[in-house]
């Protein structure tokens, strides 16, 4: 009886030994939460890492991975192309953390990258003004080159890639000189052949690579013609003696017939033999001829208004196959907060 008691006794859980046990537990738990919440996010499954996210929020209040939890929460919503919600979570982030320290730099740039992937390029250049940031000089650089600025767009390539100095983002950014010069150097549509091209209907807008327009101008053009072709006006010819019986001038009955290649009306009275119908196309030409020369003229003009508009086109083109090409997540590998337990 007694062994029995002191068996129970060593198996007896003082509170401190709870107190450690329990501690390991809800680490283990925090731990699987992380790493479970993290797999989500690298296979994509924004919608339940989020859950995750949130859960961990919940239930760790002032952790130290707050901030990284948040940055997550942000990448979630950026991925699900939810910029508000993304940008929301990327300012409280900016808002609780020091000046320069990682979270914040970090949370500046995907706002920055938020920017550019919604075409804000002004947004851009007026938070990047005066900065000294390479990682931000490259988002400006980027804006400038959308933007059809090489000259600007160079110089802050430049500038950053003197801040980095380091060969690894030197090959990044040459090509980009190479794209602002040939850009500089592109062949443009110039508005003299734009002229010559609008002698024939929808060349102008051909040779402005406009094929709607010149599709519209062409086949409005060619049903002109075939109106003008094809137009005719009815005229009397001859005339009706004044006086004379009323009846043969006017027949009295209305079932008119033919006879004898002679129209009669039932009680036998002839319509005048000098009484015909003519058709003359003359008259019938001119209004189609003026929408014709007017749809010419105007389409002359717009030829030659639209070469600036087409020159910009055909640049912001170019300058969308470069991007696409050399996009700004290359360099994006800045240092960002981490959602580790170390």
């Amino acid at each position: 009886m007694a062994s029995s008691l002191n068996s129970a006794q060593e198996q007896y859980i003082s509170p401190e030994d709870v107190k450690v046990e329990w501690k390991n537990h809800t680490s283990f738990q925090r731990q699987e939460l992380v790493n479970f919440a993290t797999f989500l996010y690298n296979e994509g499954f924004y919608e339940r890492a989020l859950l995750s996210y949130f859960q961990y929020l919940y239930r760790y209040p002032k952790d130290k991975l707050e901030m990284a939890a948040y940055f997550q929460i942000g990448k979630c919503y950026e991925n699900m192309r939810n910029w508000d919600l993304a940008k929301n979570y990327y300012n409280r982030i900016i808002d609780a953390s020091p000046s320069g320290s990682v979270n914040a730099k970090a949370a500046q740039y995907q706002l920055h990258y938020i920017a550019l992937a919604n075409e804000d390029y002004i947004s851009v250049l007026d938070s990047t003004e005066g900065t000294k940031d390479p990682y931000e000089l490259v988002f400006r650089a980027y804006a400038h080159f959308e933007t059809l600025e090489w000259t600007e767009s160079q110089q802050a390539f430049k500038a950053a890639e003197a801040l980095f100095d380091y060969d690894h983002y030197s090959k990044q950014i040459r090509p980009f000189y190479k794209a602002i010069k040939t850009a500089e150097n592109a062949p443009l549509k110039e508005k003299t052949p734009a002229l010559l091209s609008s002698l024939a209907p929808g060349g102008g807008f051909i040779y402005l690579n406009q094929k709607e327009n010149a599709m519209g101008a062409m086949g409005t053009s060619i049903l002109l013609y075939a109106a003008m072709l094809t137009s005719t006006t009815i005229t009397q010819k001859g005339g009706l003696p004044i006086v004379g019986n009323r009846q043969k001038m006017v027949p009295m009955a209305g079932d008119i017939i033919l006879d004898n290649g002679v129209f009669q009306s039932s009680p036998g009275y002839p319509l005048p033999n000098s009484l015909s119908l003519d058709s003359k196309s003359g008259s019938a030409l001119i209004p189609p001829a003026l929408i014709a020369l007017g749809l010419y003229a105007g389409s002359m003009w717009k030829s030659v208004h639209d070469i600036d508009e087409s020159n910009r086109k055909l640049v912001q083109r170019y300058a969308g196959r470069v991007t696409a090409k050399l996009p700004i997540e290359r360099f994006m590998d800045y240092e960002t907060p981490d959602f580790i337990i170390k």
